[in-house]
Parts: structure tokens; sequence; C-alpha cells
């Protein structure tokens, strides 16, 4: 499916009730205009890889697992990743390094349309699943009932 917006995507009419073994979101990037701050750029990138998180977890199947191949240089760097997933209740798994010779036909697109490829170099593929329940979490919400 094309035109889902990853930010909502948990309520989109064909999938809100679907669940799935793996969700990917390949080179998560909210374009920002270029006289906008550093520190802009990085919280709106932010938002957008949680709020895709957050989403992606609702629609995981019980060992689902949610993939981000994500640039590990520059500006993105810095989005923190690790700690956002852990922030929206996933954890890390494992990161692997991204190679884009793995995906025949595959291209890199900047986001603002056009044709024009991005170097992927260096990237990982960072690989989350749901944070398993602890006894004494799964305790506290039978108390709350």
């Amino acid at each position: 499916m094309h035109g889902v917006d990853a930010t909502h995507m948990a309520n989109h009419p064909f999938l809100q009730w679907k669940t799935f073994d793996r969700i990917v979101f390949n080179f998560p990037f909210d374009r920002v205009r270029k006289k906008k701050s550093r520190s802009l750029k990085i919280r709106r990138n932010q938002a957008l890889v949680s709020a895709f998180l957050e989403n992606a977890k609702k629609m995981l199947d019980e060992d689902g697992e949610i993939h981000i191949r994500h640039k590990t240089n520059g500006l993105e760097r810095e989005w923190g990743i690790i700690d956002l997933a852990e922030e929206q209740g996933v954890e890390l798994a494992r990161a692997v390094s991204f190679r884009l010779d793995d995906y025949p036909g595959y291209n890199t697109k900047f986001g603002n349309g056009g044709d024009r490829n991005f170097n992927c170099y260096p990237s990982k593929t960072f690989i989350f699943r749901r944070r398993p329940v602890s006894h004494l979490e799964a305790g506290s919400l039978d108390c709350a009932g």
C-alpha cells in the first residue's frame, strides 16, 4: 500500500484490524527546510519515529518485529532511535549493517519527490520487539482491575 501515514497507520481503515510479523520503515525522514535549526530538525524526526513506533507496536503479532533502516552518521545519529523505542515500549533485539546490494531493485529516494537517490551509507537495520511484560508488571495490571 502507498500513501499510508506511518504516524497514524494503526487507525487506517484497511489496516486497523490487521497484525503483522514484520513492519518496516526504510529511512524515515521528515524533511525540514534547510534554514530551520538543527535542534528543530532533530525534534521533528524524533516525533516522526516515535509516532511510527507507537503505531507499529499496536499492529505487531505476538512475536513480531519492527525494522527501521536508518543512517548512523550526521544528523540521523542524533535522533536516539533506540531511546525513542524504549519510550514506546519496544526494545532493540539486534542491529545489522545495511547493505543496499542485499535488496535488488530497491533504490533510495529523497522524500521530496524527484528521482534522486541518497547515499545510504553508513546505515543499519535496527530490529525491535515488544518489551516482555515482567511478572511484577503483569501482577500490578491484575490488581488495577
